[in-house]
């Protein structure tokens, strides 16, 4: 069990999932931003994620969603739409656990059921749900054909696990953008390559684990103009033990990006999102009520710094075979406009979480 959770830490939740069966968490999810912005953003979002286990060593994993995403938009008296809604990608993946979980083999490819080209009515809504500070289930619409291929290593050293992964991304072209013309703009992303290494070790009644995640990417292309996002280290923190007549879990993370490139050759600047959480889970008969408070903050070369704080409570009860959990948080803060400006900003969400027991 050891070497699975932190397995699961290094290969997105293949461990976790296969005690998970089936799952589905709709959500909705809105945020309003003050003067000068003025915008209301919105978000419903039906994931839906099954794994389909063949033997001991195999098994699959398939999900996708339902989204749908609209930005009203209010300047000079005048009130402007922005909607795009629909399927989004499906992502099918193999694992092979060889050695006993010590050595996990991973393969995936990403199908592109979902709308790859946005229209130009479209594109102030698509291009808010892909902010990386804001927090939507849905960030992208859909993408082209695509395929990630990986391995991660685990090994216990006494009390504590120690885990490294490698994992390359590689994604076809497609067409993005579209002009009022009708005219389609081809993109080719560059390839990512993907290293992880961490640790977890007992803690209190709980554990404590730490990873580090270095993700390298290769140059984008846009129609003739060759521009790169920029590399990024992401650090993660996780504790969780018990408290009184409950539990708790503290959850801590980084996401540094370096500067790339623009479209026009200058540098597009350094940036840093810094999130901190915290749970508190206590048992009311069968069920589980936990409350919970997140902080984050983004900063940005030539901006001010955004910061939002979020107040949340999640409700688990067990109903038959299913798990069912309703959760709902509010959320307020700030966030840049522009070089000198920033917008008050405040949201709320609320989700289901069905799951097979």
């Amino acid at each position: 069990m050891r070497k699975l959770s932190l397995i699961a830490m290094l290969v997105a939740a293949s461990a976790g999932a296969q005690s998970v069966g089936v799952r589905s968490t709709p959500q909705f999810v809105s945020y309003t931003l003050g003067a000068p912005s003025n915008n209301t953003i919105s978000e419903f979002a039906l994931p839906i994620f099954a794994i389909v286990p063949v033997n001991q060593m195999l098994n699959f994993d398939i999900g996708t969603a339902f989204a749908s995403s609209t930005l009203k938009s209010t300047s000079g008296g005048q009130t402007t739409q922005s909607s795009i809604s629909g399927l989004t990608d499906t992502q099918i993946r193999g694992t092979v656990n060889l050695g006993s979980d010590l050595v996990l083999l991973t393969a995936g490819v990403n199908i592109p059921t979902g709308q790859s080209t946005v229209a130009p009515a479209q594109q102030a809504a698509a291009g808010m749900i892909g902010n990386d500070f804001l927090v939507f289930p849905i960030s992208s619409m859909g993408s082209g054909f695509g395929g990630t291929g990986g391995i991660a290593l685990a090994k216990p050293m006494g009390d504590w696990n120690v885990g490294a992964g490698l994992s390359v991304r590689r994604t076809l072209p497609f067409e993005p953008y579209q002009d009022t013309a009708g005219t389609k703009f081809r993109f080719a992303p560059g390839n990512e390559t993907r290293a992880r290494i961490g640790f977890d070790h007992p803690y209190g009644t709980g554990r404590a684990s730490i990873g580090f995640t270095y993700s390298k990417f290769s140059d984008d292309k846009l129609v003739t103009s060759i521009y790169n996002t920029g590399d990024r280290l992401l650090t993660q923190g996780y504790a969780t033990s018990s408290a009184g007549s409950g539990d708790y879990t503290l959850s801590a993370w980084n996401l540094f990006r370096t500067s790339g490139t623009r479209v026009d050759g200058s540098a597009s600047g350094k940036e840093m999102i810094t999130d901190v959480a915290g749970w508190y889970g206590m048992t009311m008969g069968e069920a589980r009520l936990e409350p919970g408070l997140d902080v984050r903050t983004w900063m940005q070369q030539g901006v001010p710094s955004s910061f939002q704080t979020t107040l949340s409570v999640r409700y688990e009860r067990p109903m038959g075979s299913l798990f069912v959990a309703p959760g709902a948080g509010f959320t307020f803060g700030k966030l840049a406009a522009s070089a000198t400006e920033t917008s008050s900003l405040s949201g709320f969400r609320a989700q289901l979480t069905v799951r097979t027991r």
